[in-house]
This record gives structure tokens, sequence and C-alpha cells, in this order.
């Protein structure tokens, strides 16, 4: 099978499910696990695919993320192409996620081992007392992960409240005040999608001088599939920090 991902969590987790040498195009951003992704052709990016340099690659199967990649292109690809769009907005959706993978690529049985492993992972999982948090997607505008996505709830798993209701989208803007008067006790500031670092930390525990302010591997939390296991501690051992 030719395989074309657009998405860099499906593509390290379609990796991990052996299939490697079935990955005939991925984007720049899919970068793990790199060895094995040495001398794949890179086809654009998530928000602005090469159909033709895809088309050329004559794919049987496309993966997409409704989160990664445009309405417009899935479309697109779709008039050309076999595709698969994928949306897990929660932990327990990543077993299924996995699984579905396994089906369509012909690796049931690697899928069936990773996602029972998310399973009893998650399982184990024992929240903590309630810590109200918020977690930054994005500067100038500030913009936050509401409480309804995959990042809010691999928080909320332990225990976690987030501080934006999902009423408000996904990803909600937000600013100094309003952070302020809703007073996280634990701010996430992770180096992806935007690159938060120390200065932005710092800027944040002078704002914020009761909140606990941790700068996180954004892959860890916001890439989902395989990298689940991982997320899942990482999450674990934040809210642990501040409860």
């Amino acid at each position: 099978m030719r395989i074309v991902s657009l998405c860099p969590s499906i593509t390290e987790s379609l990796v991990a499910l052996g299939l490697a040498g079935s990955l005939v195009g991925v984007t720049r951003y899919c970068v793990h696990p790199r060895e094995a992704l040495e001398g794949v052709p890179r086809v654009g990016g998530t928000k602005n695919p090469d159909f033709e340099a895809i088309a050329s690659l004559a794919p049987d199967l496309v993966f997409c993320n409704a989160e990664e990649n445009r309405d417009a292109d899935v479309a697109e690809l779709s008039a050309r192409h076999r595709v698969d769009v994928s949306h897990p907005t929660r932990v327990a959706d990543v077993p299924p996620l996995l699984r579905r993978l396994g089906e369509l690529a012909g690796t049931r049985d690697a899928a069936e081992g990773w996602a029972r492993a998310v399973e009893e992972k998650l399982a184990s999982a024992r929240p903590g007392r309630p810590v109200r948090f918020a977690y930054l997607i994005w500067k100038g505008p500030w913009m936050a992960a509401a409480a309804g996505t995959y990042i809010s709830d691999l928080l909320e798993t332990f225990g976690g409240v987030n501080v934006f209701p999902a009423g408000r989208g996904p990803w909600p803007g937000t600013g100094d005040e309003e952070l302020a008067a809703l007073g996280p006790e634990l701010l996430v500031l992770p180096d992806e999608p935007f690159p938060f670092g120390d200065a932005d930390r710092a800027y944040w525990e002078r704002l914020l001088p009761s909140t606990r302010v941790a700068l996180v591997p954004g892959e860890d939390f916001c890439w989902h599939g395989v990298r689940t296991l991982r997320g899942l501690d990482a999450a674990g051992a934040l809210l642990a920090e501040v409860a």
C-alpha cells in the first residue's frame, strides 16, 4: 500500500505500526521518528499540501486530520484519492483511531497492541484534586485550548479543570486581564504551535504571581496516537506537581 500522511501525529503512529516502508509522502512537519522518515518525499505543509506532488505519488490512501488540514484541502484531495479524516477530541478516542489505522492499512495486530496499551494506561490514571488550569497555544493574540479539545481532556484525566469552558469554541482568544481574573493555578506554555520560552514564562510569572507557570513539550500534549502514551505520563506528572 502507498500511503500519504498529512498529519504529523498520524505519521508517527503509522511508523509505529510498521508502515514506514509504505509512506510515499509526508508533510514538512512530520519529523518523528526522524530516521524512519529520511528520504520520504515532502508534499507541502499541513495547511498547504502540494496536490500535484501528491497525485504524482499515486497514493492508495491519504490520511488527514480535521484540525490539522483545512476542509477545502480535504475536499480537493477526496476528489482525487481515497482519504481518511480523523478528529480525536478525547483521549478515549485514540484507541479506536489506532484500530482504524490498522484496519485501513492492514496492520491490525500491531494497532491492537498500541490501542490496548493506551486503554490500560488510561484505565490506570488516577485524578488528583481539581486543579484550575489554562493552556495557551498562541501569542499575538493570546489563544487558549478550551474544554472539549484533546489537549484539555488529557489534563482533565488527572483532575485538571479548564478555566475556559467549551462554549467559546475550541481555541478562544484571551488577554492579560481575563487570565488574571480567571486565576488559574497552573498556566501551561507549550513549545508548539507557538514556541513559548523563558521570556514568556517570566512575563506570566510577574502577572500571575500565585500561578505555577510551566513550559512543556507541545508534541506530548497535542499529538495523538501512539504519542498519547507519553502525553498521559506528561499530563499526570504536571498535575501532580501542582496538586
